[in-house]
């Protein structure tokens, strides 16, 4: 069946006021962002849709757009996401309890996409345990409004299996599902080639389907039958109910959110020699990349690394070029993208010149199942046992991301944070629990934390300096932690 073509507008009037509303995307890839502005829209003169219940498996803003539209007090009753970074309009609403937010790992989510689909309870998996989102702590309930209104097991269940806890990410029905595509053929089958990450789309769409719900695309080009392959197809045409062609591409589709690039997001695979070039070529600030130079010297020939946004994106790539390690590792990003150069900010999720891009869910497959060797996360707070906070800082929450999906399959974590500035890094005790040490450490993980003047490595007695410089800066910076009696142990001296 052929979907009806409709407006942006008409799409937004098909959402009843409390729906479940699944979107696509990851920062601004993926987005029908047109579709978003026309609920916003519609809500700000009609009163309708509202109390929405919306499901999103990846953050989605350029903190303007996309999930931002949505930062209006009574649009939502409910967000469940896994990050809020670049939305800042709407993380602050989840603070100020104007909305229940609940707060789940980006692949539980994108995993959970395919057991709604496929009829199934949910998704099992060890992902979350000892940290927010264990329903022994908050079972994911970000807010003082979630947690008065929402049953600690209702999204994440504890269970026991061969005597070990494990977390039940439960199913729920989906009433509509929104994405988007850059070709759909005359008969409706969507393709989405020109996107620079691997998405949820197809996931979404048999979600909604199966839950008698409706299926919306938003799509760039329109072409004949016979123009896409059908191996290029993501979506087939009997998942999608109504398509809305875009108005004005460059505001509402672009490749990312930067309107520059494009090509060389999506193919143009250049030799190990070039790549290194790229690199090479970026401007980074040298206390940034002192911070990176540590911790990419922890790699390893062969290894499979996944560099995470700030710090890690901006840094390992340039530290493994410098090196000339860089060709003989596989450079990875959570939204399914191998190879290339990691691009930050609002583009984060893409990567200049990639080898390869596969499905948002299957990289989480690969990544909670043990392919990561190696992790570089960035570090909000960290305890002197380890605990690491990336979620809710300075009281603002943020959301954990692909943060606690990835580093509970990587074999080695190391977390880059500047020792300096004005806020307290290390504490006592993390506002939010995101990361457990204890837990990291008893699953046999090696964990360290490089900074501009020291790497530490974590024991089950906390700390311990591994290697530093020997001026009175990085004494104070070691003072100022506990460790200033420790001798560094193999310590540039």
């Amino acid at each position: 069946m052929t979907p009806r073509e409709v407006t942006a507008r008409d799409a937004a009037g098909l959402i009843a006021d409390g729906a479940t509303v699944g979107l696509d995307g990851f920062t601004m890839m993926g987005v029908a962002d047109e579709i978003y502005a026309a609920i916003a829209d519609s809500y700000a003169e009609t009163g309708s849709p509202r109390a929405l219940t919306v499901v999103h498996p990846a953050g989605q803003s350029n903190r303007e757009h996309g999930l931002e539209r949505f930062a209006v007090p009574g649009l939502l009753a409910r967000i469940v996401g896994p990050h809020w970074g670049l939305a800042p309009g709407l993380g602050a609403l989840i603070n100020d309890d104007g909305v229940e937010g609940v707060c789940l790992p980006q692949g539980q989510l994108s995993g959970l996409l395919r057991a709604i689909a496929a009829g199934r309870p949910g998704n099992l998996s060890k992902v979350g345990l000892g940290t927010f989102v264990d329903p022994r702590i908050e079972g994911g309930r970000v807010n003082a409004s979630a947690r008065a209104n929402i049953d600690a097991s209702q999204y994440v269940q504890l269970l026991e299996i061969d005597g070990a806890p494990t977390l039940l990410y439960r199913s729920f029905p989906l009433d509509v599902a929104v994405l988007r595509g850059s070709r759909m053929d005359a008969s409706g089958n969507l393709a989405q080639g020109d996107e620079a990450s691997g998405l949820d789309a197809l996931s979404l769409a048999q979600a909604a389907r199966n839950s008698g719900g409706i299926v919306i695309a938003q799509v760039r080009d329109r072409v004949a039958d016979g123009q896409i392959a059908p191996r290029d197809v993501t979506v087939p045409a009997n998942l999608i109910d109504y398509v809305v062609q875009v108005s004005d591409a460059d505001r509402y589709q672009r490749t990312t959110d930067s309107p520059d690039l494009k090509a060389e997001l999506v193919g143009g695979v250049i030799s190990d020699e070039a790549l290194t070039a790229v690199f090479a070529s970026r401007a980074v600030a040298e206390d940034r990349m002192k911070i990176g130079r540590r911790g990419a010297a922890l790699v390893q020939a062969g290894d499979v690394v996944n560099v995470g946004t700030g710090i890690p994106g901006d840094t390992i790539g340039v530290a493994l070029a410098e090196t000339s390690m860089l060709a003989q590792v596989t450079m990875s990003i959570e939204s399914g993208v191998y190879g290339g150069v990691p691009l930050g900010g609002t583009d984060f999720g893409a990567a200049l010149h990639p080898q390869a891009i596969v499905g948002h869910a299957a990289q989480f497959d690969f990544y909670t199942g043990g392919g990561v060797d190696i992790a570089f996360m960035g570090a909000g707070q960290v305890s002197m046992s380890g605990d690491v906070n990336v979620s809710k800082l300075g009281g603002r929450l943020i959301g954990c991301g692909g943060f606690i999906d990835i580093l509970s399959g990587a074999r080695r974590i190391c977390f880059l944070m500047s020792s300096r500035g004005r806020h307290r890094k290390f504490v006592d005790a993390v506002d939010h629990l995101t990361f457990n040490g204890r837990a990291a450490l008893a699953d046999g993980k090696e964990v360290f934390l490089a900074t501009e003047d020291y790497l530490l490595g974590l024991t089950p007695d906390g700390w311990r300096v591994i290697a530093a410089e020997s001026d009175e800066d990085t004494a104070a910076a070691l003072r100022s932690i506990g460790l200033d009696n420790r001798t560094p142990e193999g310590a540039a001296r």
